[in-house]
């Protein structure tokens, strides 16, 4: 079993998110967790992770955004909900379908009421990010540093202040890459401790609208001037409910009271509750779930091989299959690419059987087939050599009903494609019958295939989105329109 830490990254990521994992690494830290035991997941692709089982805190922001919820989580990991923020009442909702990992210790007051609104028990634990240690002295020369203050908040600060402030770097940092990668992590990361560091050794003042700023530096014990920029905003103001017991937090009509000479309020002992807390939820999770887990990861492990499963067997949950149906933005391709962890985009598409099954399959997927970059149609009967989709798909006159354009390669070609790229499915009937076990058994032991990550079954894949295939008739849903 591993402990997990999250990670972000994004295009544009927001630097105080990993200012929240402060607690959570001082409390590995103080239970003796190496590095060795700990994985970093990305917050966005918690659905997929599969790899050994892990404790993970949930130490973010969750907010519903298009194609990046972060639920329903991966069976793989073991949640601890603490620090933990949502303005969504849609994410709260499914948050509290993990009750049995309960209780949830919520960041903010309003995240709190909006759990216990949901029936499960919450509790407010605070944020984690005032947990970094505290500077043992006070810089002789100190500096001024400006955080994103509001623009309104400026004609107020004391010229001399002004005169020699540090402006820092924007909080939403753009990465090296569009869309998540490690490069954009580990900039983010880097960028986090290297104004951690500044900060710590350099600061007598910060000014600042951001919270993650003003916490950790209220934890190294740097006084902070932490101003509000709307008076009404119900989504920003209740990211600081009850937070403002560590740190005032001014409105724009109390610009005109601040205190510019603030002393760093004594918070050590909260510190040490909160990271207190955090090792005692670690502790409580290791000892319910640990032998439960280390168990399971051990029959888990046989040797892959194909097994009978039943009729209606998915590689979707019925809890993943809901929240699909319930996205309004649900598509097919949606919950393929969801299923097979590739975009469409970057595929070699490969379907094993050229059967009825492989036609219908073909004719099913053509409008995504057509715009990926590889695609393959293989058969164990076949000696031909194959040609690309864009070389195949070059006659205008194909005719939707045959795959006469589409040549039938020989299933040797999978061992030269890309394996970051590779997707097959296997065509032919029922995947546990007598073919489909073959096929399957014989690309998971000769060709290393692993199911679920390169090798896949049209039946199972069927089930999985609710579209099922009849063994002996064209499916229902390629009549319309054609």
């Amino acid at each position: 079993m591993k402990y997990g830490l999250l990670k972000f990254g994004s295009y544009e990521t927001n630097v105080g998110d990993y200012m929240q994992l402060a607690g959570i690494m001082r409390a590995y830290k103080r239970l003796g967790i190496t590095e060795e035991e700990i994985i970093e997941i990305e917050r966005n692709q918690l659905s997929l992770y599969d790899g050994e089982y892990v404790i993970l805190p949930m130490t973010a922001a969750f907010i519903a955004v298009h194609g990046t919820q972060p639920f329903p989580l991966s069976e793989k990991i073991i949640p601890i909900f603490i620090g933990f923020f949502t303005a969504d009442e849609s994410i709260a909702i499914e948050i509290a379908k993990y009750e049995k990992f309960g209780p949830f210790g919520c960041r903010d007051l309003v995240t709190m009421q909006m759990m216990r609104n949901q029936g499960v028990q919450a509790y407010m634990s605070g944020c984690l990010s005032i947990c970094f240690e505290k500077r043992t002295e006070t810089p002789k020369n100190g500096k001024v540093y400006l955080g994103e203050p509001p623009e309104k908040l400026r004609e107020y600060i004391p010229r001399e202040y002004m005169e020699n402030a540090v402006e820092l770097p924007k909080a939403y940092r753009a990465m090296k890459d569009c869309g998540y990668s490690d490069d954009n992590a580990n900039m983010a990361k880097q960028y986090a401790r290297d104004l951690v560091t500044e900060l710590k050794n350099n600061a007598k003042l910060v000014i600042t609208r951001r919270l993650h700023l003003a916490l950790p530096c209220v934890g190294m014990g740097i006084p902070v001037i932490l101003a509000h920029e709307c008076d009404s905003g119900l989504v920003e103001e209740c990211r600081f409910a009850g937070l403002d017991k560590i740190i005032r937090v001014y409105k724009p009509t109390e610009y005109d009271a601040i205190d510019w000479n603030p002393e760093a309020p004594d918070i050590e002992w909260v510190k040490e509750k909160a990271i207190q807390l955090a090792m005692d939820r670690i502790v409580e999770a290791k000892n319910h779930w640990g032998g439960v887990c280390e168990l399971s990861d051990y029959y888990e492990s046989t040797e892959k091989q194909i097994f009978y499963s039943g009729m209606r067997a998915s590689y979707l949950s019925e809890n993943q299959k809901q929240y699909f149906i319930s996205n309004a933005w649900k598509m097919e391709r949606t919950a393929f690419e969801y299923i097979v962890q590739k975009k469409f985009e970057d595929m070699h598409l490969v379907f094993y059987g050229a059967g009825d099954k492989g036609k219908w399959a073909i004719r099913r997927y053509y409008d995504y087939i057509r715009r990926i970059a590889d695609f393959s149609l293989v058969d164990g009967d076949s000696n031909k050599q194959g040609k690309r989709i864009s070389e195949v798909l070059a006659d205008s006159e194909w005719d939707l009903n045959t795959v006469g354009n589409f040549v039938i390669e020989n299933p040797q070609i999978i061992k030269n494609i890309n394996r970051k790229n590779l997707v097959v499915v296997v065509t032919c009937d029922r995947y546990y019958s007598g073919p489909g076990a073959l096929i399957g058994n014989i690309l998971i032991r000769e060709y290393g295939l692993r199911e679920g990550k390169e090798l896949f079954f049209l039946d199972k894949l069927n089930y999985s989105m609710d579209m099922h295939m009849s063994s002996t008739s064209a499916p229902f849903y390629f009549l319309h329109g054609f």
